[in-house]
């Protein structure tokens, strides 16, 4: 009996031992030496073409490197897309905050009523006008003259109807800025007090009116600064006094002679005081 013995083809031709074969079945792990860049690695049952450990190294490297860079670029790109996105809305608020100020009205104030102080039965300083040179027809016949009563000196006082007393306090010159449809300038500041020592409440926002002339005789009218004025209350209880501050343009050299004449309305005589506003 001849026995042949036969090598496996595949070994034969690759000329592979056994330790090879089994090298082959572990190719998931590459060998720990390094081969020149080029050369064939064995050992590992498969050709492979070298790959430095250095260029391994470095890709990764790399990868983090470029993608850091295009997170900073990324968060420049988004800062100044903020930034020139915001700054129409502050050129805005900026421009828009001089048109909200000119555009503001001043605001009047009201003036408060106190309790009127206790009115001594006699007073020098108060004076009672005589009634009779009042025409109760003035208004209507458009005579305003003949609706007041005899000048006083502005530091005196005037009772009108039984006891209701007028009285102006320091003049005070002043610029006054001008409001919507006004226009401003050097004037003077005119305190009306009017004391209510009646015994029934006396309308006031409705009736009171304040005009002022400077200049000799008739005089010149001074116009009002509404904006600058106090608003009076609607009534003056009895009992109770109010200051009501009205402003006046009057140019400096004006102030010399100045007519200021109060009038709480129809049925009553208008108090008149004239002197120099300084």
């Amino acid at each position: 009996m001849v026995v042949v013995t036969m090598s496996p083809v595949g070994s034969a031709r690759r000329g592979l031992s056994a330790e090879s074969s089994g090298s082959m079945a572990a190719h998931s792990v590459l060998p720990n030496s390094v081969a020149p860049e080029g050369a064939a690695v064995r050992g590992g049952g498969r050709t492979l073409r070298h790959v430095s450990r250095t260029r391994i190294l470095i890709l990764p490297t790399v990868l983090v490197l470029g993608l850091g860079l295009a997170a900073c670029g990324g968060g420049k790109s988004n800062s100044a897309a903020s930034s020139s996105a915001s700054a129409p809305v502050s050129a805005s608020g900026s421009a828009s905050a001089p048109a909200a100020s000119a555009a503001a009205t001043p605001t009047v104030q009201t003036a408060q009523p106190t309790a009127a102080p206790p009115s001594p039965s006699e007073d020098s300083n108060v004076a009672t006008p005589d009634a009779s040179s009042i025409d109760p027809n003035a208004v209507e016949n458009g005579d305003l003259s003949k609706d007041e009563y005899p000048e006083v000196p502005l530091d005196k006082s005037v009772r009108i109807d039984g006891d209701v007393v007028i009285s102006l306090g320091q003049l005070q010159a002043q610029d006054f800025a001008s409001g919507p449809g006004e226009v401003g300038g050097p004037g003077v500041m005119v305190p009306v007090t009017v004391t209510n020592n009646s015994g029934q409440d006396v309308a006031l926002a409705s009736v009171l009116s304040t005009t002022v002339n400077y200049g000799e005789g008739g005089g010149t009218p001074a116009s009002e600064i509404i904006s600058a004025s106090d608003a009076a209350p609607a009534t003056l209880a009895a009992g109770q006094t109010v200051t009501v501050n009205r402003a006046f343009v009057i140019p400096a050299e004006g102030r010399g002679s100045v007519k200021v004449v109060v009038d709480l309305g129809a049925g009553h005589g208008a108090a008149t005081f004239r002197g120099s506003a300084g």
